[in-house]
C-alpha cells in the first residue's frame, strides 16, 4: 500500500474536453485553508442533515474553482471569485438537477459548469482542459438527493427470476436499461444518459466476452462484449473502466479517482438507486463518494445482494511519468494504472482496515454445493462452507433422500448468505428446494468445470498454488482434514477418496470464488478445516429401537423446527422478533455469542457432555466471587477471532508479493495504518485479559469443582486446556511502544524483535563507528591547523557503506508491521486453542446469568435413560423461556406435563384439545424450546423437569402456502408430515398442530386419525397432538398410549340454542386432562369483531350440520346392528 501526500489532478479522462465544454472534476491539488478545514469537517457533515437556514448562508458564500490538469499529471490551480445564479434560498442553481439539501462534495466530479475559458489556463505538453465547480465555503459532503426514495432492489425479485438471472444471465445487468428507463423517469432527473443507447447493451444485442448470446448454454453473465471501435472512441480512463466492466459486468465498480471512488453509467444508476447519492452533472450517469467512506457505501450495496469490486489507483502521477517516459507511451495510454484490489459479496466480507465490523456478530457463510443422482431415489450431496471473517472451512459428503432432508438440516445448522452451485447440473427437485428453503439467500450458477472444479482439478490447483506450503519430504503440506480426503495410493496427491470427491469438488467452487474474490490467500493458508458429518437420519420403516443408545452427538434440528421454535432469528435485518436466542443471549464477547448460536442449533445427545456442562454452570451460580469477576473481565476482550483473520491477511502480503493490494495507493493511508496498529494492539491486549481471566479462575482451584472448567483452564496438558500463552502475550507487548505505534500509525520495535532490522542498525553502528576511525585517523596522521575539503577512495567507500546500511535500515522498517504480524501468526494454534476456551465459558456464564436473573423458578434438568423400554418427559410448573424474565407472575400460567412413563395409565401422545386461542400451539412450542435449553445445558424455568434424550425435534405448526414454489397449504403441512414419519425414531419429539384443515372435513380427520395411529403405534416417539377434529376422540381415546388433555377455559352464558354471541370465554391457559368438547370458534369469531348477524346465522348451521351427523352416524349403527 503506497501513501500520497499531495495527489496531482487525474481527472481529464471522462470525455473529449474542449473550452466550451469542459467538466469539473475533484481537485486534488494543494489545499486552502478553507479546504483543510472542510475537510476536518467532512465526517460530521456526513453524518448530519444541515438545516435550510445553513445552506442559505452556504449558498451565499461560493466560489469559482478553475483548474488546469494535465490528463492524470501535474496541475496548476488558481482560484478566481464569481457570482453564480442561485435560487430563492441563496443556493447555485443546477440547471437540470435539482437543489441537494446537503452541501455538495461530489459537485467537485466530473460536471459541466462552465463554457468559459478562464485567461490564467497555461499549456503543457500534453491535453489542456478547464473547468469550475461551486465549492461550498463550509461543509463539503457526500451529495444524497432527498428526493430519491431507496427503491427495492433488484437482487430482491421473486426465486424465479433470479433463478433465472443466476442459471442464464447472472446479473441483473440483463435488462438495467429498462430499470434505469423507469428509475430515471420516476425521479428528477430530465436527462437520458448515454449508456441507455449503446447498441452493445441492449437486451436484443448483449453478448458475453466471447460473443456469445443469453440462449447460448456456455453464456457467461459475468462478462461482457465490448466492441473495440467503441473503446478507440473513450479516453485512457474511460477505457480503463469499460475493459474492467467487460471482465466483471454483474460486478459494480467503485473506481478510485484520486481521493474519491465513481460510480459510472449503470452503476451510476444502482448508487444513486440505492445509495440515495445525487447524478453529477454531465451527459453520461455518474455520481461518487470520498475513499474514507467507503465501508459504509459498500456495506449497504452488498446487504442489498450486489457485488461490489474496489478499484484502486496503483501508481501516482509521478510514477506515471516515470513509465510513460520509460515506454515511450502514446497520449491515449498515458493513464494512471488501476486495479481491482478486492470483490466483495454477502459470504466474503473479511472487515480489513477498509471495511469496520458492523454490529452482526453471527456467521455469514458462503456456501457451494453440487449433487449426483441415483437411480434409487437416493441422493449424493456435495457441500462446502466457509465462514470468511474467521477464515473457517467446512466441507461435507453424504447421501440424502429426494426429500433432501440432510440438506435442510445441514442448511439449518449452517445458514448461508450466499450459495454458489454448478449451472445447470442441479435436479428439479433441488432446485425447488432452493426456491423455498433458500429465498433470501444470494445464489450463481457457476460454469461447471471452468468455474465449478472437479475433485481432481481442486487438488491439482492447490496444489500449483502452494496455498499449504511443503513438508520435509517436498510434498503438499496439506492440512489434516484435506489429507483424509485424499486417495494415499495416489503418489501425486491429486486423486479423492471417492466418499469425498463431491466435498472436495464444492470445495473447488469456493477456492475458484475466492480467488475471483482475491481472498483466496487470506482464508486458505490459514489451514482452518473441518469435516463435517450431518446427523444420521432414519429411513422410513427401519425404525430404532429405544433400547438402542442414541447414535448422534447432536439433536437434529431441521429449518422447520427452528423456525416453528423461534430458537434462532433467521432474517438479516433486525427483527421486532423475539427468540430463545435473543432471551438466554447474555454472552460477553463476540466468539460466545457465535457459539451459543452454534449450541442452540446443534443440542447434545450425549449425557455425558449435557451433564458436564450442567455441573459447570451450577458451580458458576455458586461461586459468586468468580462469576461477577469472570463477567466483568469478558467485557472487556474483543472479538478475537475476527482480529486474528485480519492479522493474517496483512500478514501474507508482502511487498513483493503480487497482489494489487499491494500496490493500491490511498489518501487516506496514514489513517488506514494507524486502524491496523489499533487491531494488533487491540489484539494483543485481548490475549493479555484473557490469559488473566485464565488466571482468575485458577485462583479458586479450590472451589471449582467441574470436571469441564478443569479441563478448560487448570488441568495442563489436556486436549482442551487453556494453553499456555503468557509468555508470547509478554513478548509482543514488551516488541514495541504501543502508545506511540497507535498515535503514529507505524511500528518500531525494541531491539531482539526483528533480525533483518537489527541487522541492519548493527550494520549502521559499524559503519559509522569505521568513519570516526578514520576520521581519527586521518586528524592524526595531518596533525595540522585549520580545514581543507578533500576525499579518498578509501571514505567514499564508507559513505557507500553507511548509505547501502540505512537503505536496509528503510527497506526493514517498510515491511516491519507485516513481518510482526506474520510472527504473531506463527502462533495460531495456541491463539485459536484460547478463544475456543473463552467463548465456551462465556456461554456457561451466560447460562450462570439467565439462571440467576430469571424472575421465574428455574431448575436444572434432570435426564434418566428410558425406562422400561419407554422414553418419557416431565414437566412441572414450567412456562416458555421467551416468557421467563417477565415480572409479574400472573402475567403467564405455569403448566404441567406428562409424557409417557413406566405408569399404565400414561401414553406416549398427549392428544390435546381446547378452545380457539386457547394455548394449544404456545404450550407445545413450550416443551420443544424447554427441551432444547435442556439439552445445551441450560437451566430452564420451571420447578422440575425429567426427560430421557431427546434425538431429534419434528414441528409441524401453522398453516401456510408457498407461493414461490406453488405449494398449497395442505401439501406443505403434509409434506412435513411425510418427514416426521419417515424419519422420526423411538426417542425424536413431535409436534403436529392441527393437522388435516387444509381439506374437507373427512380428508382431513382421515388423515390426522391415520398420522395419529401410525405415530402411536409403529414409531411409538413422544408426541403432543392437537386438533379440532372431536372425532379423533372418540375412535383413539382407548388406545392406552393416548392421553388425552386440553387447554382448559371457563365459559359463561352457555347453553343449547343460545345466543353464540352472548357467550363469554374465559380463557385460563391451564393444561387439564380429558376433552374438550367444543372448539368455540364462534368466540374467535366474535373477538375478530365479525358482524353477529354473521355469527348467528354462522351458528344455526352449525347446530343443522351437527342433528344431520347424529342422524347419519344413528342411521350407520343401526345398519351394523342389521348385519349382525
Amino acid at each position: 500500500m503506497q501513501s500520497v501526500g499531495k495527489q496531482k489532478t487525474l481527472f481529464s479522462f471522462f470525455g473529449k474536453l474542449t473550452p466550451g465544454s469542459s467538466k469539473s472534476t475533484h481537485p486534488a491539488s494543494a489545499k486552502t485553508a478553507k479546504e483543510q478545514k472542510a475537510d476536518s469537517n467532512e465526517e460530521k457533515n456526513c453524518a448530519n442533515e444541515e438545516s435550510p437556514i445553513k445552506m442559505s448562508k452556504n449558498g451565499q458564500k461560493r466560489r469559482l474553482a478553475i483548474i488546469e490538469s494535465d490528463s492524470e499529471c501535474e496541475s496548476e490551480t488558481s482560484i478566481a471569485k464569481t457570482n453564480e445564479p442561485a435560487n430563492e434560498k441563496g443556493s447555485p442553481v443546477s440547471p437540470i438537477f435539482p437543489i441537494s439539501k446537503r452541501a455538495r462534495l461530489s459537485v467537485l466530479g466530473l460536471d459541466n459548469l462552465s463554457t468559459s475559458t478562464p485567461k490564467s489556463c497555461k499549456k503543457t505538453t500534453l491535453e489542456k482542459f478547464c473547468y469550475r465547480s461551486t465549492i461550498s465555503d463550509q461543509s463539503i459532503e457526500v451529495t444524497t438527493n432527498e428526493k430519491h426514495e431507496t427503491s427495492e432492489c433488484r437482487s430482491e425479485s421473486t426465486f424465479e427470476e433470479s433463478s433465472y438471472l443466476n442459471e442464464k444471465d447472472n446479473s441483473y445487468f440483463s435488462s438495467f436499461v429498462a430499470d434505469d428507463v423507469s428509475f430515471l423517469k420516476e425521479s428528477s432527473t430530465q436527462q437520458r444518459f448515454k449508456h441507455l443507447d449503446f447498441e452493445f447493451l441492449k437486451p436484443e444485442k448483449i453478448r458475453d466476452l466471447n460473443r456469445r448470446r443469453p440462449d447460448d448454454a456456455d453464456y457467461d453473465a459475468r462478462t461482457l462484449f465490448v466492441p473495440e471501435s467503441f473503446l478507440k472512441e473513450q479516453t485512457p480512463a474511460h477505457r480503463q473502466w469499460w475493459l474492467m466492466k467487460s471482465q466483471h459486468f454483474d460486478t459494480i465498480l467503485f473506481f478510485k479517482v484520486g481521493k474519491f471512488y465513481e460510480l459510472y453509467h449503470m452503476d451510476a444508476v444502482v448508487g444513486v438507486k440505492n445509495l440515495n447519492l445525487s447524478f453529477m452533472k454531465g451527459d453520461y450517469a455518474h455520481c461518487g463518494f470520498p475513499e474514507v467512506s467507503f465501508d459504509r457505501f459498500s456495506d449497504q450495496l452488498i446487504e442489498h445482494g450486489f457485488k461490489v469490486a474496489r478499484v484502486e489507483q496503483t501508481e501516482t502521477p509521478e510514477m506515471l511519468q516515470k513509465r510513460a517516459h520509460q515506454e515511450l507511451l502514446p497520449s491515449k495510454e498515458k493513464v494512471i494504472r488501476r486495479e481491482i484490489c478486492r470483490i466483495i459479496t454477502r459470504g466474503t466480507k473479511t472487515y480489513n482496515f477498509l471495511e469496520t465490523e458492523d454490529d452482526n456478530v453471527q456467521v455469514s457463510y458462503l456456501a457451494a454445493l453440487c449433487e449426483q443422482n441415483s437411480t434409487d431415489k437416493k441422493n449424493q450431496i456435495g457441500i462446502c462452507f466457509v465462514n470468511t471473517s474467521v477464515g473457517k472451512i467446512s466441507i461435507s459428503q453424504f447421501e440424502d433422500d429426494c426429500d433432501y432432508s440432510q440438506l435442510r438440516t445441514v442448511l439449518a445448522s449452517y445458514p448461508p448468505v450466499q450459495i454458489l452451485f454448478p449451472r445447470g447440473q442441479l435436479s428439479p427437485q433441488m432446485l425447488n428446494m432452493f426456491k423455498y428453503n433458500l429465498n433470501n439467500v444470494d445464489k450463481e450458477a457457476l460454469i461447471p468445470k471452468v468455474q465449478f472444479w472437479t475433485a481432481a482439478d481442486t487438488l491439482r490447483n492447490l496444489a500449483l498454488d502452494c496455498y499449504f506450503g511443503v513438508d520435509d519430504r517436498g510434498n503438499v503440506d496439506w492440512p489434516e482434514a484435506l489429507a483424509t480426503c485424499i486417495d494415499q495410493q495416489d503418489l501425486f496427491q491429486q486423486t479423492p477418496k471417492p466418499q469425498y470427491a463431491l466435498g472436495i469438488s464444492s470445495f473447488g467452487a469456493i477456492v475458484w470464488y475466492l480467488k475471483e474474490c482475491l481472498i483466496d490467500h487470506d482464508i486458505l493458508r490459514l489451514k482452518n478445516f473441518e469435516l463435517y458429518s450431518p446427523p444420521a437420519t432414519v429411513e422410513f420403516g427401519k425404525l430404532s429401537s429405544c433400547h438402542q443408545p442414541l447414535k448422534n452427538r447432536y439433536m437434529v434440528l431441521n429449518d422447520i423446527t427452528l423456525r416453528n421454535l423461534d430458537i434462532v432469528n433467521f432474517e438479516r435485518k433486525k427483527s421486532t422478533k423475539v427468540t430463545v436466542y435473543d432471551e438466554i443471549n447474555l454472552c460477553k464477547t463476540a466468539m460466545g455469542k457465535r457459539l451459543l448460536h452454534f449450541w442452540l442449533c446443534n443440542p447434545l445427545c450425549d449425557l455425558q457432555e449435557i451433564e458436564q456442562r450442567q455441573v459447570a454452570v451450577r458451580n458458576l451460580i455458586e461461586q459468586a466471587e468468580l462469576f461477577e469477576s469472570l463477567i466483568k473481565q469478558l467485557r472487556e476482550i474483543p472479538d478475537l477471532e475476527r482480529l486474528l483473520q485480519k492479522m493474517h491477511s496483512l500478514s501474507i502480503r508482502a511487498p513483493n508479493t503480487d497482489h494489487p493490494e499491494c500496490r493500491a495507493v490511498y489518501f487516506e493511508a496514514d489513517t488506514y495504518s494507524k486502524r491496523k496498529v489499533a487491531d494488533f494492539v487491540q489484539l494483543i491486549s485481548g490475549f493479555a485479559k484473557a490469559n488473566k481471566l485464565m488466571q482468575t479462575v485458577c485462583n479458586f482451584e479450590s472451589q471449582i469443582h467441574s470436571s469441564l472448567l478443569q479441563a478448560l483452564f487448570i488441568r495442563k496438558g489436556g486436549t482442551k486446556c487453556f494453553p499456555d500463552i503468557q509468555s508470547d502475550v509478554q513478548y509482543f507487548q514488551n516488541a514495541f511502544d504501543h502508545e506511540t505505534a497507535k498515535t503514529i500509525g507505524s511500528i518500531i520495535p525494541e531491539e531482539g524483535v526483528d533480525p533483518a532490522l537489527d541487522a541492519a542498525n548493527q550494520a549502521i553502528v559499524h559503519a559509522e563507528k569505521q568513519l570516526d576511525n578514520y576520521l581519527k585517523t586521518i586528524q592524526k596522521r595531518l596533525n595540522c591547523s585549520g580545514f581543507k575539503r578533500y576525499t579518498t577512495k578509501e571514505l567514499d567507500d564508507l559513505v557507500k557503506l553507511l548509505a547501502a546500511s540505512e537503505a536496509d535500515r528503510e527497506v526493514a522498517l517498510k515491511d516491519i508491521m507485516r513481518r510482526l504480524f506474520a510472527s504473531f501468526c506463527e502462533r495460531k494454534v495456541k491463539w485459536y486453542a484460547a478463544v475456543e476456551n473463552i467463548a465456551t465459558l462465556d456461554v456457561l456464564l451466560a447460562f450462570a446469568q439467565y439462571a440467576k436473573c430469571c424472575t421465574r423458578e428455574v431448575c436444572c434438568p434432570k435426564f434418566i435413560d428410558a425406562i422400561d423400554g419407554k422414553t418419557f418427559l416431565r414437566l412441572d410448573e414450567s412456562v416458555h423461556p421467551c416468557c421467563g424474565k417477565i415480572k409479574t407472575q400472573g402475567d403467564y400460567i405455569a403448566n404441567d406435563v406428562l409424557i409417557g412413563s413406566s405408569e399404565s395409565d400414561t401414553g406416549q401422545v398427549l392428544l390435546l384439545t381446547g378452545a380457539n386461542m386457547g394455548g394449544k400451539s404456545t404450550l407445545m412450542r413450550q416443551v420443544g424450546t424447554l427441551i432444547v435449553l435442556a439439552q445445551i445445558g441450560s437451566y430452564v424455568p420451571a420447578r422440575n423437569f425429567t426427560l430421557s434424550p431427546v434425538d431429534r425435534i419434528f414441528t409441524r405448526i401453522g398453516a401456510r402456502d408457498s407461493l414461490i414454489t406453488g405449494q398449497s397449504t395442505l401439501f406443505v403441512e403434509l409434506r412435513e408430515t411425510s418427514a416426521i414419519l419417515k424419519h422420526a425414531t423411538v426417542h425424536s419429539f413431535v409436534i403436529i398442530d392441527e393437522l388435516g384443515r387444509g381439506t374437507s372435513t373427512w380428508d382431513g380427520t382421515a388423515i390426522a386419525h391415520a398420522t395419529l395411529q401410525y405415530i402411536t403405534n409403529h414409531i411409538g416417539c413422544r408426541t403432543i397432538f392437537s386438533t379440532h377434529y372431536h372425532s379423533l376422540m372418540d375412535s383413539l381415546a382407548a388406545n392406552p398410549r393416548i392421553r388425552l388433555g386440553h387447554m382448559a377455559c371457563m365459559v359463561e352464558n352457555e347453553s343449547e340454542g343460545a345466543d353464540p354471541t352472548e357467550e363469554n370465554v374465559v380463557f385460563l391457559y391451564k393444561l387439564a386432562p380429558g376433552a374438550c368438547p367444543k372448539s368455540y370458534g364462534f368466540n374467535a369469531a366474535k373477538l375478530a369483531g365479525i358482524h353477529a348477524d354473521v355469527i348467528k346465522k354462522a351458528y344455526a348451521k352449525s347446530m343443522y350440520f351437527a342433528r344431520m351427523e347424529k342422524e347419519r352416524v344413528s342411521q350407520v349403527k343401526e345398519t351394523e346392528n342389521a348385519k349382525l
